[in-house]
This record gives structure tokens, sequence and C-alpha cells, in this order.
């Protein structure tokens, strides 16, 4: 066992009090500066270095109360660490205001110190944190009111956050209406009423609106669902306007000629220009594929109509957007590709359990998983949560630090999978390295009698986040600020993206399954149950069911990237307006609708009048503004390498070696990120090559 100690988990009665000791440590801090420094004796040593100290002291804290946010189980727990985060966002207003430390921080870097790399970064980048507070070009009562709409920008994103994470909304639905939809999922969504009709209450989250989507044979019950969907995010419209305009307003207020060319401040790619040349050219080429993939899906539909001898209808076969993952579903059965028998073979804990195993191969890392015994509320905020320690096989068995696996869906916490930092790593002052933890949380369905399946797009999705963890784990920087993924947003993406196409190696697959039947007797009796007179499954993916996966890879790939660049192209529009009076006048339900039409190349007509789908996700508002198009090129960057370094040979240690030395390891501390992937490569990594490789 570590003797380093788990990050302890706070009581909902701590969690304000832990907030107010860290802003009164922050506070003291700024004041002992400025009553021990003037602005002509500054430098690294008596003013940055204080500082980072702080920075580095508190980081677990806020990422503690930060987690408790998304995940604790209790109402009680999460208004606290709501209340905590919203007193440190009024107090980080009041010391953004703070025109002395400005001036401290402009002194220290006018020295220009000989200091090393990451140091210097540090401070060009505290420099240029202080220019976008509008300090050097606002004073008085500008930079009041400047400070004011900042604070107030806050509150916006955290209430449009906690509408999505406390949305528990759905739709109530017949069992004739969901015919085609697992009795396992019916069971789970049962309601009191007639037991002549059966009454279910079908959620949209918990997995409720994508099995519907996928499964329930009825136009009209799909189209019902994805339309409710639509609609169900009302209450974030106007907070989703305001922040635009907020942002672009206090963009303006600092001489930028928008929020997108502020926000492209320390990006790998800097110029507007650029990233609307890149969109524009997968464009080119994404386009004729997805109508290719779409025309295909309409043949299937019609197809399938016609087995049916259903009549004809007025779409004249054409697909509408809740039909979209139900085709795509039959399209797979009819060249043999059935998800849901792949996922048999996909538990989700042993599966994670093999991804570790991978990263432990691949990386020379050990997982150690903490007994369950010697866990309680201090070192969990749920009973689900799994600890593991990590350790470093490469380097004497370095203690690496602390992952935790929250992998199940439960109320109130927060959608979709992710990779969240507890607290992140860093250098002592005696030369002791401060280990991070990371979570792995997902929102994975957990059924009432069987365990959890996934599906392979689950898989790879989980694995990616997994990556954003391991990366984190294996980084080693002196400071918090650039540990790990706290990297450019155009380049924070490209390890786990990279990681993405070991999902589809047979050997990578071989070792991840496992028939859900071979975990539990039980589970086997039921199988046997529902398949009287079959063989007993295998243990491992048979090769047929592999081989099909892997030659249909890129089946639909079209439609889901054209998705991606839809959102892509909505975030350049509305963050980059050519004036004032042009971000006022976007008519940003028209907008989606109209890119949703134009490139995915289906009809919106239902959803444009009262649809405002933008405000179901909250990437544009969490920290993707001005950033979505990172999905786009960091995937360029990551099948460049893939391509480059790893598709020869993918379990190379010397290459992966390589490139956790190389890449994964300097996490932020370098100027220019792409630098390091010129290195890898031995050339400027190709933007074009995702591009490339769907035109072949």
């Amino acid at each position: 066992m570590s003797l380093e100690k788990m990050p302890r988990v706070l009581a909902a009665s701590e969690v304000e009090a832990e907030m107010a000791a860290v802003v009164v440590r922050i506070h003291s801090l700024h004041d002992g500066l400025v009553a021990t420094v003037t602005p002509s004796t500054a430098c690294f040593a008596n003013f940055c270095a204080p500082w980072i100290a702080v920075a580095n002291e508190v980081d677990a804290k806020l990422g503690m109360i930060r987690l408790l946010s998304h995940a604790a189980q209790d109402q009680e727990t999460r208004n606290a660490a709501s209340k905590a985060n919203q007193a440190f966002s009024y107090a980080a207003a009041a010391w953004m205001a703070r025109t002395d430390l400005s001036d401290f921080i402009k002194a220290a870097a006018a020295r220009n110190e000989d200091l090393d790399p990451e140091s210097k970064l540090w401070v060009e980048e505290k420099l240029r944190d202080s220019v976008s507070l509008g300090h050097g070009s606002l004073q008085g009562p500008s930079l009041d009111m400047f400070i004011s709409q900042r604070c107030k920008l806050e509150e916006l994103k955290t209430a449009y956050e906690r509408n999505l994470r406390e949305e528990g909304g759905g739709v109530a639905m017949t069992r004739e209406e969901l015919s085609g939809v697992s009795e396992e999922l019916l069971r789970k969504w049962k309601q009191d009423g007639d037991d002549r009709t059966e009454s279910f209450f079908v959620p949209f989250g918990n997995g409720g609106w994508s099995a519907v989507m996928r499964y329930a044979h009825l136009e009209s019950s799909r189209r019902r669902m994805f339309l409710a969907e639509e609609l169900r995010m009302h209450a974030n419209v106007p907070l989703f306007r305001d922040i635009v305009l907020l942002r672009d307003s206090q963009a303006r207020i600092l001489g930028y000629s928008s929020h997108g060319d502020f926000r492209l401040q320390g990006r790998a790619i800097k110029s507007a220009a650029y990233i609307e040349s890149l969109l524009r050219k997968l464009r080119e080429t994404l386009i004729p594929k997805g109508r290719q993939e779409l025309q295909h899906l309409e043949k299937v539909k019609a197809q399938t109509s016609q087995e049916a001898g259903a009549p004809e209808t007025q779409d004249n076969g054409k697909l509408a957007p809740w039909d979209l993952r139900y085709y795509s579903r039959l399209a797979n059965m009819r060249v043999n590709v059935n998800d849901e028998a792949i996922s048999e073979f996909f538990p989700l804990e042993t599966t994670v359990q093999s991804m570790l195993k991978i990263f432990e191969r691949v990386l020379q890392l050990v997982f150690k998983q903490v007994p369950t015994e010697k866990l309680d509320e201090t070192t969990r905020w749920h009973e689900d949560v799994q600890v593991w320690e990590v350790w470093d096989a490469a380097s004497n068995q370095d203690f690496m630090g602390f992952l935790y696996l929250d992998l199940f869906w439960r109320k109130n916490k927060k959608k979709g999978a992710e990779n969240i930092s507890i607290g992140r790593g860093f250098l002592r002052p005696d030369g002791s390295r401060q280990v991070p933890s990371t979570v792995l949380m997902c929102c994975i369905p957990q059924p009432a009698k069987s365990c959890a399946l996934l599906r392979h797009g689950e898989l790879v999705s989980i694995f990616h986040e997994l990556g954003h963890g391991v990366h984190s784990l294996v980084s080693k920087t002196k400071y918090v600020r650039f540990h790990g993924t706290s990297l450019p947003l155009d380049f924070i993406e490209v390890p786990s993206l990279l990681l993405e196409n070991w999902c589809w190696i047979p050997e990578t697959l071989q070792q991840m399954s496992c028939h859900y039947t071979s975990l539990d007797p039980g589970y086997l009796a039921e199988w046997r149950t529902a398949h009287p007179g079959e063989p007993d499954p295998p243990t491992k993916l048979p090769a047929e069911l592999q081989r099909q996966l892997l030659e249909n890879r890129d089946v639909h790939r079209g439609l889901q990237l054209l998705y991606h660049l839809v959102i892509a192209m909505f975030d350049v529009t509305i963050h980059n307006p050519s004036s004032r009076e042009e971000a006022e006048a976007l008519n940003m339900q028209k907008l989606w609708y109209d890119l949703r039409e134009e490139l995915e190349g289906i009809e919106f007509s239902s959803s444009r009048t009262q649809g405002h789908g933008y405000t179901s996700f909250d990437h544009l508002v969490s920290g993707y503004d001005m950033g979505f198009y990172s999905y786009l090129s960091c995937s360029a960057i990551a099948h460049d390498i893939f391509q480059t370094v790893f598709e020869q040979d993918p379990w190379d240690l010397d290459a992966w070696a390589r490139y956790r030395e190389g890449v994964l390891q300097p996490g932020g501390s370098q100027r220019d990120p792409i630098s390091l992937v010129t290195k890898l490569l031995g050339r400027e990594p190709d933007f074009q090559a995702l591009a490339k490789r769907i035109a072949i």
C-alpha cells in the first residue's frame, strides 16, 4: 500500500468552511505580497514563487469541492459545493480587480530573469492572464464594470450547468409505443397505472432517450421522444444567449475583435482564419461521405418498410432526425454487425479492468485496487466508487497517484463520460512529488438483475476518458498549472483520440472481451433459459463478430463527424461575429438548424420553431467556447501519430516510451505543445490527416 494518503472527501457540513479557508489563504497571500514587495523589487523568487506555492497547496481542495458539485449523492452536499464555488467566484472577482497585483506581475516579467522553461512559461501566462482581465487597458469604472460582467458571466454558466445536471424529465409511454425496447429496460421504467396498457416513464437520461431512438419500432414513438428532448432545456435558452453576448462584450472591451479572437490566445492554432479554413476543407470531404451514408440508410428504411408491408409515407423515404440511430442499427445488422451480441462480450467492470491492463503493458504501470474494507465515507463519495493505486514499473516502483472509477448512473450526477481531476501533481520544495488524483466518471445505466454491458461505441468513449486520467498520472511537472491535461484546448484531446485506435485492434478486443455469462453462474442460467437448445457462448469475442465489427469501422463515420462539424461551425459563428451588431442580431436557433440541415442533409422542420438542441450539452459553456474545432483538429494530429509511430506495431514498447516521455510527461509545460509532436514524428503534424483518411 502507498504511504500517500487518499484525498479526504468532505462532508456537507465541511464544504463551505473548506472553501472559506482557501479564500482566506489566497487573500493572505495577496496582502502579504503587497506588504513585502514593491514593483521595483518584484522578481520570481519573492513574488511568483510564493504565489505558485499557494496555488499548488489549494489545488486539491478546490478539486474535491468541484468533484462533489458533480457527483455527491446527497442534495445537501451538492448545494454546499455549489455555494462554495459561488463564494470562490465572488472572491476571485475581487482578486481580478487588484491593479497592484497586476503591476507586480508586469514588474516581475519585465526583469526577464534567467529561469527554467516551466518557470518562465508561468510568468508569461500569468502576465497574459492579467492582460485578459483588463489590466493595462482598463482603469477605474471601466475595470469595475468589466469585473462585474465577469462575475455575472460565472453566475450564468453555473446556472446553465446546474440545469443540465438536475434536469430529470422524460416521456410517458405505453408498452405498445415501446415495442422493440427490451424487457429489462421496461421493468426499470414501469409506472403504476392501468394494467391493461401499462405505463412507463422513459427518462431522457440513464439510457432512456438512446434506447427509444435505437430500438422503438414505431416512428411516432421515436419522433415524440426526439422532439421532447429537443425542447427539454428551454430554461437554458436565455442563459446561453446572455453568456454569448457577455463574452462578446468582454472581448471588445479588452480591444479584441471578438470573443473568438480573445480565446485563441495561448492556443496551438492561433488564427480564426486558419480554423475556418480547416473546417471548410473538412466540410468538402465530409459532406459527400455523409450523403452516401444517408442514401444507404434511406435504402434500409425503404427495404424495412417494404418487408413489413407498411404503406408509403409522405416523407418519400427520406430519413428524419429520429430515424438515424434506429436505421443505423438495422443497417449494421444487415451486414451482421450486431451491437447487442457484441456488447455481451464487454461487461463494464471487467472491460475497464482490462483497459487498465493495457496501460500496464504499454506504459509500464501497475494498478492495484484498494480493498473495499479500507474505504469509507471519507475516502469515496459513493459506495460504487472504486479506488486504484497506480505505480510506475519503469522507474523503481515509484508511486504515481490515485485513480477513481465512478462508473454508474445515479440521479443528479453529471451526465456523460469525463475525466475529473481532484488534485494535480507538482514538485514540493523538498524535491519530493505530490502525486495526482484523477477520476473516470461515467453514467452507465445499471440493470436491475444482470451486469452493465458496453456497446463498442461506449467502450471507445470510456477508453478515451481513461486516457485523460492516465495522462495526468504519468505527467511530471513542477507546478499544478501545467500538470497533465492542463494544455491548450486544441491539443488536450490528442492523447485520448490517439488511444481510440487501440479499440479497433484485434488483439485489444480479445484482451478486453469476456462474455458476461462467465462472470456468474446465475447469468449463465438466465442466458440458457433465454436461448434454449443453443450451445453456451464462448468466453472471448468470436472471430466472426470481431471481423464484422472491424470491417465496418467507418460505417456512418461521416455522419458522426458531420455532427461534430455542426457544433464546431456553430461555435465559431456565434463567438466570432464581425461586429457587436452582428452578435446581437444572431438567431441561434435558426443558425443551429440551418447548419444541421446543410451539413447533415436531414430536414429539421419539426424542430425549427420550438427546438433548441444547442442548449442540451455543456461544452460551449464549460470551456470549449471557440474550441469545439479541437475535436477535429486533434483527431487529425492523433491519426497522424498513430499512422506514423504505432500502426506498424501498436505494442512497440520503445515507441511507447518515447511517446510517454516526449508527449505525456511534460503535460502543458512546453510553450508550444505541437513541437512535442513534431519531435516525435520528425516533422510537423499534418492537420489534413483526418480528411485524407476519410477520403480514402
